[in-house]
């Protein structure tokens, strides 16, 4: 089906106080609760530093953060999924504005690709550690990542670059923000073809954000937005063995459109009461084809058409009882419909995959923040949902935060979660399982943060998830079925250092522990150490540099090249990016990146080798 162009945007982020003061920006929690009121492990990266990092993709940037862990099937063209402390990829709940963006017709169970999203038009991005069901329902079993797009700004801007690497690589972004009196406005587009830097690894595409605020009376605002992908990309067949061990040189090839759209009003009833009302809605269409693996008997020729839509309604109200205690109520809706017109190819016949699936879930939820003694800070959050076709869902979280003194605090926080099996998964006539029963999982995490002085901070955290109910493809009933127990733990240490005010240091250490339960399996694309440091030195006026280094340990990989499943420990690896930006004068700059700086020679996938060393030069012009 054909959908219209629709619209991406945001939960209200900000609005007029009743009077003249303005509410305050706050993280994505779906509580409007600010960072500072937080107990999870919570990590931002601001605009700043996305553009000095100037990465090609999102899933570069996400690999400086503790916990998360990137899997990437060697170029552009390939799938990119993000973990979150050793999960599996889909059980990250993806957010853009505030509206979720997984796609649960996919074969990945609704994993989100994060090569689809440009750097560009990104002003902000949040992560949550640890389950967020208790927030947002079915999904966020492992974490939440929101990415908040340009924001509109005080005066007027705009602005336009154009960048140029090696292999074919174009990025080109044009933008505009501003503010009148009562209104103001984010605009966007960014057009990008990441050229071929894996021979058959390709990936071109469109965006355009749109982003419209108005304030009709002091506490009270409307918010409307929209955004716009357009997208195609070209890769050999995952588990194919890539370039390197291929049988066949034919092409995976996918075409697809993602459009968002929401709509939101926030008003400051009284100086106690604070409530909004948002209305979203996320379409994604994709034609995708796949050669298959020859000899063909396990992955035969197969592509599908599939459309989903998902519309959401959610009300919100944000009460401040007494002595700094917030009251959170609110309620959701969401309806969730998914077509699609697939087929497997076997000795030169088709054989239909089609399905078409509908439901619809009521949600309710409660969270409470209560600070005591400016020493003590208490969370508790319990949400209800009833679910199409499942038993209800009631899923609690809890966190505490105490200050053992002026600079040193401790953390705690447990939660429960759950996942709706994916429409794939339950649907497809030939792998599907309608009788499938809900993941679940429970998880702990404990903290320690350290801010030495003004200048360093670090801090370290220790988790427990506990993942039940995992579906898996069972090749005895060749069916989808309830079957893994998946226990995941580690340890999270970062550091933050104010060097002097032109150099800053930053850096992060993951150890992830992995055991499937009653199985000898192992899990693909989770190394047990990783590690990043990045380092910003401002070495004049108009000259910044960043140097950015990750580490990424031995990591289990599968393939099918060889006509069957074969498993490979791959190698650990070393990579150096930098990149150096001059403002030649206040409007123009001038930057120079190189991905790869030492030319590491390394793969995630079994004969998927990873780009090599690449040069890019952009020009950006702003007022």
């Amino acid at each position: 089906m054909h959908r219209n162009i629709l619209v991406a945007t945001t939960l209200l982020l900000a609005a007029s106080q009743a009077g003249a003061q303005a509410l305050e920006h706050t993280l994505v929690t779906g509580t409007y609760a600010p960072l500072a009121e937080l107990t999870a492990s919570v990590s931002v990266i601001e605009q700043t530093d996305i553009q000095k990092l100037n990465k090609r993709s999102i899933a570069e940037i996400l690999q400086t953060i503790p916990g998360l862990l990137v899997e990437r099937q060697g170029g552009p063209g390939g799938l990119t999924a993000v973990s979150i402390r050793g999960a599996e990829s889909n059980f990250t709940l993806v957010l853009l504005d505030g509206v979720p963006v997984n796609d649960p017709t996919n074969t990945r169970g609704g994993g989100f690709d994060f090569a689809n999203l440009n750097p560009s038009l990104v002003e902000r991005i949040e992560v949550i550690r640890g389950s967020q069901s208790a927030i947002y329902g079915s999904d966020a079993l492992a974490g939440v990542i929101n990415i908040l797009t340009r924001q509109p700004t005080a005066g007027h801007s705009a602005d336009l670059g154009a960048e140029l690497g090696e292999d074919g690589f174009e990025n080109y972004t044009v933008g505009a923000r501003g503010a009148g009196n009562s209104w103001d406005y984010s605009i966007g587009f960014a057009s990008r073809d990441d050229g071929e830097p894996v021979p058959g690894s390709t990936r071109d595409s469109d965006n355009a954000n749109l982003r419209l605020g108005w304030n009709p009376a002091p506490g009270h605002r409307l918010e409307f937005g929209y955004r716009y992908l357009d997208g195609q990309r070209s890769s050999y067949p995952e588990q194919s063995g890539g370039p390197e061990y291929a049988v066949s040189n034919a092409l995976d090839s996918s075409e697809y459109r993602d459009q968002v759209f929401a709509l939101a009003w926030k008003s400051q009833l009284n100086k106690a009461w604070q409530s909004s009302v948002t209305m979203d809605r996320f379409s994604h269409e994709d034609d995708y084809a796949s050669p298959g693996i020859s000899p063909y008997l396990e992955v035969p020729p197969n592509g599908a058409d599939s459309d989903f839509q998902q519309d959401r309604l959610r009300w919100v109200n944000t009460l401040s009882v007494t002595n700094g205690i917030e009251l959170n109520l609110g309620a959701d809706y969401r309806d969730e419909e998914a077509e699609s017109d697939g087929y497997l190819e076997y000795f030169g016949v088709l054989l239909p995959a089609d399905f078409a699936l509908q439901r619809n879930t009521a949600g309710l939820f409660a969270n409470v923040t209560t600070p005591t003694n400016k020493i003590w800070l208490l969370q508790g959050t319990a949400r209800y949902d009833d679910p199409d076709g499942y038993d209800a869902q009631t899923t609690v979280s809890l966190g505490a935060r105490y200050r053992l003194s002026d600079t040193v605090s401790a953390s705690a926080n447990w939660g429960e979660a759950f996942k709706l099996p994916s429409f794939s998964a339950l649907g497809n006539p030939l792998v599907g399982n309608p009788e499938l029963r809900p993941e679940t999982a429970a998880n702990w995490d404990i903290g320690l943060a350290w801010s030495v002085n003004t200048e360093l901070r670090m801090a370290a955290t220790g988790f427990f998830n506990d993942f039940e109910n995992l579906v898996d493809f069972d090749s005895e009933t060749f069916r989808n079925v309830n079957r893994k127990n998946v226990k995941t733990s580690g340890v999270e240490l970062e550091f933050g250092w104010q060097v002097k005010p032109q150099l800053r240091v930053r850096g992060q250490l993951t150890y992830t522990d992995i055991e499937v339960k009653g199985e000898d399996s192992i899990l693909t694309g989770r190394p047990e150490w990783v590690a990043s440091a990045t380092a910003n030195w401002q070495f004049s006026e108009r000259w910044d540099t960043v140097l950015d280094y990750r580490y990424s340990g031995e990591q289990w990989s599968t393939s099918r090249y060889a006509g069957s499943e074969e498993s490979r420990l791959l190698d650990a690896f070393h990579r150096l990016d930098w990149s150096l930006q001059w403002s030649v004068v206040p409007q123009w700059q001038l930057r120079l990146t190189v991905d790869n700086l030492l030319n590491e020679d390394y793969q995630n996938s079994i004969g998927f080798p990873a780009p090599g060393r690449s040069i890019r030069f952009g020009l950006y012009y702003g007022v």
